[in-house]
């Protein structure tokens, strides 16, 4: 294409010097044209540059959703697994409230419990191993370490109050001092909730997810 631009542009400079009444006049539209040719070799030249940084930035988004889509993705079944063991704690001492001592297997009871701490224990090991992605940078990766710093506390709180109450089930037991006993630990010890919506959402925000 500029090619065919400089071909047309010979031709007509040819044109005009050839029908050109004076060389004064010949020279003034030269001169003319030389400096809209000027300005538009620069704007085009801006304009490339423009469309190399918007291609590099896009790439560059692109790149950091993926990395940090990647991780989420592995991180939700981390979330899934620690919200499976608190449910199964809570089902434990729910169904505690309603045995009777003729009906209480203490054996079985801290079996389930000691199994659950075992999860549990499991699962803090990988959340503590959560590590920001290398790619994710700036504003981003400082919220993806405040979301994996108030999981690993989560986490800490959750394992702690599983293993207090897998320590007090120890048998033998009495049932009601029993149930009093996990009652207090699991009010003192629970964590709080997981909150870490604001941090994901920035990231996503930043992101364009």
């Amino acid at each position: 294409m500029i090619y065919v631009i400089l071909i047309a542009a010979a031709v007509a400079l040819i044109l005009l010097y050839k029908f050109s009444p004076t060389k004064k006049g010949f020279m003034f539209i030269c001169t003319i044209l030389l400096i809209v040719f000027s300005i538009s070799a620069l704007i085009r030249i801006q304009q490339i540059k423009e469309e190399k940084v918007t291609r590099a930035q896009l790439e560059e988004l692109l790149e950091q959703q993926k990395i940090f889509g990647d991780w989420y993705a592995a991180y939700q079944k981390d979330i899934e697994s620690l919200d499976r063991n608190w449910q199964s704690y809570h089902n434990i001492i729910d169904g505690l409230k309603t045995i009777e001592a003729q009906n209480f297997n203490a054996e079985a009871l801290h079996m389930r419990l000691l199994t659950l701490e075992q999860n549990s224990i499991e699962e803090q090991i990988k959340i503590h191993m959560l590590a920001v992605p290398p790619g994710l940078v700036g504003k981003n990766r400082a919220a993806l370490e405040e979301v994996i710093r108030k999981t690993q506390h989560y986490v800490d709180s959750q394992t702690r109050t599983i293993s207090l109450s897998e320590k007090a089930s120890l048998p033998p037991v009495d049932l009601e001092n029993l149930k009093l006993k996990l009652h207090d630990i699991m009010i003192r010890e629970s964590p709080e909730g997981l909150f870490t919506a604001q941090e994901i959402s920035a990231i996503r925000s930043a992101l364009g997810d």
